[in-house]
């Protein structure tokens, strides 16, 4: 192996693995900021404005690739790259516009790399050149289902390269390979490639270790819980509340703000949350409800959330994606962030971001987003049982009105998020691979003279 790691990570930058990528992204940084060598080679979708200067970014594969059932080059290197003309905005909502899109790329994603022995030969090929030109000695992939694609590469390269996995929402693609008929060949060639990496795969939680080994039948020897983590805010000054003004103009000052950010799907139970909201407006304690957050499976459900809120005669301050200074302004100015997911969460980033602004949280008894709420006998927050609109509106009824309990919470966010920084998953990362974290540090950053977010196209790479 090369003394001097070069990482490339491979992340699917489409909007419903949101929270993926942020880690992803998180971690690449992280590891640039060691003076590491980094890539980023996006799958179906790209964030480059996520990517700090000086880190390299290449399209693998867009997301024309998967429109049929079977892998197109002609749509991916020619038609993809064409379509990447139009802003990012436009290529979402034409995408949103078209129901079970998505879903439909990714269930032939998942074919593509299980259907036969083999991962998708000519993705493959790219792959390779690309770790040969950047020098890759280590290849990480965000998500284990796509463990494929990294062992068929390793196997070109046994002593030059090896890869790590990392699950943080792989469910998701057992659905798909369920629908595609594929789940015993997805079970049977994921623990193939587990097998075939020189450590463990990287799971999010400790709940999640157990979910993925009893769901998709994998070894639990062979997963290793690493955090994610954030990057914390540089300045200590708070935003000041005319900042919401600007998205939210019916909010007011000296009314508690209750505040949903994430994205906006059905499996995120904000339903719940308006009803927990109507049951709050009955025992007449008063709240400004905000809800808001990207959507990357069309709008219906946002509507459902609107139609929702005029027939219980719940008042929402509702938007879409916000830029980043907003979405801080409410995790400082909100009384507290729920987040009602009625799926079993691997992980909860929106919860540490709203506890690093020192914002107490509510979440669900259920999946590893509990991990995050607590250290020792500290608590940041408040759990509710799952699915339980009623008891959502009895401990969301506490954060409001105990102030003795809210303040208790409040005074331990910062120090129980402060457990998930950024450094400290970069540091977990690479202890678990047996690179010497004291080696590398901030000081061996390169400078970079310009923002660099320029996406190599597959195309650039010949032969």
């Amino acid at each position: 192996m090369a003394s001097n790691p070069t990482f490339a990570l491979v992340t699917i930058g489409n909007g419903s693995y949101l929270g993926s990528t942020v880690r992803d992204i998180t971690l690449a940084n992280a590891l640039h900021r060691r003076g590491f060598k980094v890539v980023v080679y996006w799958m179906l979708e790209c964030v480059p404005e996520l990517v700090a200067d000086g880190i390299r970014q290449r399209m693998l594969c867009y997301g024309t690739r998967y429109q049929f059932q079977r892998p197109s080059e002609f749509l991916d290197r020619m038609i993809g790259a064409l379509l990447f003309l139009i802003p990012l905005d436009s290529r979402v909502r034409f995408a949103q516009s078209l129901p079970g899109y998505i879903d439909k790329l990714l269930v032939n994603l998942i074919r593509s790399l299980y259907e036969t022995p083999g991962a998708d030969r000519l993705l493959v090929k790219r792959l390779l050149k690309y770790l040969a030109v950047d020098e890759v000695s280590h290849l990480m992939m965000s998500f284990g289902s796509l463990g494929p694609l990294a062992l068929a590469a390793k196997r070109h390269r046994p002593d030059s390269l090896e890869y790590v996995l990392t699950f943080q929402g792989d469910e998701e693609f057992a659905n798909y390979a369920q629908r595609a008929g594929l789940l015993a060949e997805y079970r049977e060639q994921l623990n193939e490639a587990i097998q075939g990496s020189r450590w463990p795969a990287i799971v999010v939680s400790q709940d999640y270790l157990h979910r993925i080994a009893d769901e998709m039948n994998l070894d639990p020897e062979r997963l290793r819980v690493v955090y994610n983590g954030i990057d914390f805010a540089e300045s200590n000054e708070d935003p000041p509340f005319s900042i919401l003004k600007t998205v939210f103009p019916n909010l007011r000052e000296g009314i508690s703000i209750v505040s949903y950010i994430g994205r906006q799907e059905s499996e995120k139970g904000i339903d719940l949350l308006l009803y927990a909201a109507k049951l709050l407006e009955a025992r007449r304690i008063p709240i400004q409800l905000v809800i808001c957050g990207a959507t990357a499976k069309g709008q219906s459900y946002q509507k459902v959330i609107v139609e929702l809120a005029a027939h219980l005669g719940v008042v929402v301050h509702h938007a879409g994606t916000v830029s980043p200074k907003i979405r801080d302004a409410l995790y400082t100015h909100s009384r507290c962030v729920v987040y009602p997911s009625i799926n079993r969460e691997p992980f909860g980033l929106v919860a540490i971001e709203a506890m690093s602004h020192g914002t107490p949280v509510l979440v669900p008894d259920y999946g590893g987003i509990t991990e995050v709420i607590q250290q020792g006998w500290k608590r940041g927050g408040l759990t509710f049982k799952t699915w339980d609109s009623a008891d959502l509106a009895r401990q969301l009824e506490q954060l409001l009105t105990n102030e003795a309990l809210h303040r208790s919470l409040a005074e331990n966010t910062r120090e129980i998020a402060a457990r998930f920084s950024a450094e400290r998953m970069a540091d977990a990362v690479l202890e678990h691979i047996g690179i010497d974290t004291q080696e590398y540090g901030n000081d061996d950053i390169p400078l970079s003279a310009s923002k660099r977010h320029t996406i190599e196209e597959p195309h650039h790479v010949i032969g």
